[in-house]
């Protein structure tokens, strides 16, 4: 048994009816990734009526995974989450990441988290958070073979796409021999490795391309506090076309990656008065103590945070001065 919890949460599910899962704002690939995985699952087990739903526009990119069609995107504010008896939510930390709202009131509903962000704070009682795994997606398949369910090809390729994601391909510091492991045994059940690195790695678009140019040509390097760090104002991004996935690329693709620093920032102001931040670390800084100081969060190599309410140029100098803070402890 991989958690004492995996039991317990089959036991709710089964005796629920109608069944909402989460796909997180602006959802990667873990985050699609173990949302349909649980999806399909729940199809094996008896014939729910579920509903799976997500806040923000879905990544074109993973619509190679089987049933990302069925994912609707709603307006949380709006939306009637009385008609559901449970929500399952996977792959995230706290309200803002589940929602996009910032003061988003949850509904009273049952809630299952299956989370693996260091930072989680959402504290549900049918919860199971294993903090520092690879990914969600790694967590679900432990999950699932605690339920004796039987893995077929879709779902496989579904938690394998999220581990390759969350993963960078199998390069941050948090895979271990057992996510190695599990990876090879998805492939064996059918899933495409090569198809998901291509299709998550290989199938950019021209303009969010020219953008990761712009961000190179602007990146500056903090040589007294080992970082670099980006900073795109709102004419910038829309001059681009404001590309959804371009921020948290360029920072997995360029921010951990400068000879000599210990950490990389991506700071793009998506609209006004509202500026969002992609921190990534070379692996020995713990870079989710700054996102979280921000009021962020998310595991120690990959964070993300969000400035509310202030101008563009004070929400970079707010960013930089709390990097520059945990920077200058490592030195």
């Amino acid at each position: 048994m991989n958690y004492q919890e995996s039991l317990k949460i089959l036991e709710l599910i089964n005796k629920t009816k109608r069944v909402l899962i989460n796909c997180h704002y602006k959802p990667d690939p873990d985050g699609i990734g173990s949302a349909l995985a649980i999806y399909l699952a729940l199809k094996k087990i008896r014939d729910f009526e579920i509903e799976l739903i997500c806040p923000s526009k879905l990544p074109e990119s993973l619509s190679y995974l089987p049933n990302f069609e069925k994912i609707k995107q709603v307006n949380y504010s709006e939306f009637d989450f009385s008609k559901y008896d449970l929500w399952v939510i996977p792959d995230a930390a706290n309200w803002w990441q589940i929602s996009g709202i910032l003061d988003f009131n949850p509904p009273k509903i049952d809630v299952i988290n299956i989370d693996h962000h260091e930072t989680n704070e959402i504290g549900f009682e049918n919860s199971i958070i294993s903090k520092g795994l690879s990914s969600a997606s790694e967590l679900i398949f432990n999950v699932f073979e605690d339920w004796n369910l039987e893995i077929n090809k879709d779902i496989a390729m579904c938690i394998l796409s999220g581990i390759i994601g969350d993963t960078g391909v199998f390069r941050y510091t948090n895979v271990t021999s057992r996510t190695l492991e599990i990876g090879s045994r998805l492939m064996n059940l059918g899933a495409d490795k090569n198809m998901i690195v291509a299709k998550t790695y290989g199938s950019i678009p021209f303009n969010e391309m020219k953008f990761w140019g712009r961000i190179l040509d602007l990146m500056q390097l903090e040589k007294d506090y080992n970082f670099v760090w980006v900073a795109i104002s709102l004419e910038e991004y829309e001059k681009y076309g404001r590309p959804v996935e371009a921020k948290s690329a360029s920072a997995s693709n360029f921010a951990s990656i400068v000879d000599r620093t210990n950490f990389g920032i991506i700071i793009v102001e998506e609209k006004k008065d509202f500026v969002t931040c992609s921190f990534r670390s070379r692996g020995s800084f713990d870079i989710s103590q700054i996102a979280q100081e921000l009021g962020g969060g998310g595991h120690k190599e990959a964070a993300g945070a969000r400035i509310v309410g202030l101008p563009f140029e004070k929400a970079v100098d707010k960013v930089l001065e709390v990097a520059r803070k945990y920077a200058k402890k490592t030195n």
